[in-house]
């Protein structure tokens, strides 16, 4: 048995691997935090495992390091050399380290868990810890589908578990001030709400070869459940984003922020749009996949337009937002904040309006929520929500047509060939 995370001879990879032939997330006891059973517990902190340590999980590590009332206890990666850097910031033993999720989960001390992997992995991971009696912290997009998506809300709420979605612009101030003038009708009756994504920040390798992995990675279980594919070392890290086999491109990197401040401020976050259409320009040589540029066109029930753009800028850092009604506009970013007429933005919420909710640290709002069991800013419902705008997207330009969607039914209407890139095949033996 294994207690507490102490091994009596048989090793967890060996428990591991032979519990995997029922399937990849197999439900294992709920725990409960140590932390919730009060001044007597042996800590009082919330114990953190970071799963994926790459440059978001260590900026995620140390965000959480910075918080009193969490502890990192352990780290997990697939590489060696991200596994150690992570586990040297944290000051932990070898034995805090793993190249498997699943031994990290394992560990009865853990209370929640950090999840930075690539956006392939980011479903099974997730609902393997909520089975595990784990909350999560699970980074942007929510999930690689809009299938996955709902699976992980439904696993989430069965198992009763906590789930901050890394859409950390929920707990900026000046984004949650735009939303509530918005909710508030300070510009009057919104009716379009403009966004921008940056183009590739990496340039596409025009030429490449298969070859065997760095030893210090464990490129079968990278791949995960992605399908087979020979290693090639420009289509791994971060460069993972521009392929589909891994990722959307930054439709759901980036498009996963402003799409979520977009819903917020329209009031449709545990909704959807009814209909999108759009262009993509695709790269016609190289080895990335996703597109080069978007212009995408959004359509809400109550009327408002969501158009979505592509700008020259690589880096996204502004993750612009401008919201435009009869009566006047509010454009936000994560450095700029201003309105027209420029008064607007100095307008007060009074204590009888629509007020948002306030988070102003999105780690330490998840910590709260932990020993709370409130929901945080940005719920599993609300990530899962945002990340579908980006999926419905990819999909349109990829499909080249207009396409309806029923956001209560989360299906298309009348396209059975659009509906079926509402979810993905999966490596064997990897399932949701």
């Amino acid at each position: 048995m294994i207690m507490g995370g102490m091994n009596s001879g048989i090793s967890r990879r060996t428990l591991l691997k032979k519990g995997l032939a029922g399937g990849a997330c197999v439900a294992l006891p709920v725990i409960v935090p140590s932390s919730v059973f009060g001044q007597d517990a042996p800590s009082n902190k919330i114990n953190i495992g970071i799963i994926g340590t790459g440059s978001q999980g260590i900026l995620n590590l140390r965000a959480f390091m910075t918080k009193s009332a969490a502890k990192v206890i352990a780290v997990c990666d697939v590489d060696l050399k991200h596994r150690e850097e992570a586990r040297k910031r944290a000051g932990l033993a070898q034995d805090a380290s793993y190249d498997d999720f699943r031994e990290l989960l394992a560990r009865t001390d853990v209370d929640a868990v950090c999840v930075c992997t690539p956006d392939h992995w980011h479903t099974l991971v997730s609902i393997a810890a909520a089975k595990a009696g784990k909350d999560l912290y699970s980074e942007k997009p929510l999930a690689y589908s809009v299938a996955e998506g709902r699976a992980l809300c439904d696993t989430v709420r069965r198992y009763g578990r906590i789930l901050q979605t890394g859409s950390h612009q929920r707990s900026d101030r000046d984004f949650r001030h735009a939303c509530e003038l918005v909710r508030n009708g300070r510009i009057g009756k919104l009716h379009t709400i403009k966004v921008e994504i940056p183009v590739n920040s990496r340039p596409n390798p025009l030429s490449w070869k298969a070859e065997m992995p760095p030893v210090n990675l464990d490129y079968d279980l990278w791949l995960g459940p992605a399908l087979s594919r020979p290693y090639i070392e420009q289509g791994c890290h971060y460069n993972w984003h521009f392929i589909y086999d891994f990722g959307w491109g930054q439709l759901t990197n980036w498009g996963a922020h402003v799409f979520d401040i977009a819903q917020w401020g329209n009031g449709t976050d545990l909704t959807g749009p009814v209909e999108v259409s759009g262009r993509a320009i695709f790269p016609k040589e190289g080895l990335f996949e996703t597109p080069l540029s978007y212009d995408l066109e959004y359509k809400y029930a109550n009327g408002v337009r969501l158009l979505c753009s592509t700008t020259d800028k690589p880096d996204g850092s502004e993750s612009p937002v401008r919201f435009e009604g009869d009566k006047g506009w509010i454009f936000v970013s994560r450095n700029k904040f201003f309105s027209q007429p420029d008064w607007l933005i100095q307008s007060k919420i009074g204590p009888d309006e629509v007020r948002l909710y306030n988070s102003i640290d999105h780690h330490q709002n998840f910590i709260d929520c932990v020993k709370s069991r409130a929901k945080p800013a940005a719920d599993v419902e609300i990530g899962h929500r945002s990340a579908t705008v980006c999926h419905l997207g990819g999909i349109a330009v990829r499909m080249g047509r207009k396409l309806r969607w029923d956001p209560e039914k989360e299906r298309f209407i009348d396209d059975t060939e659009a509906n079926k890139m509402l979810s993905r095949p999966m490596r064997s033996p990897w399932r949701l």
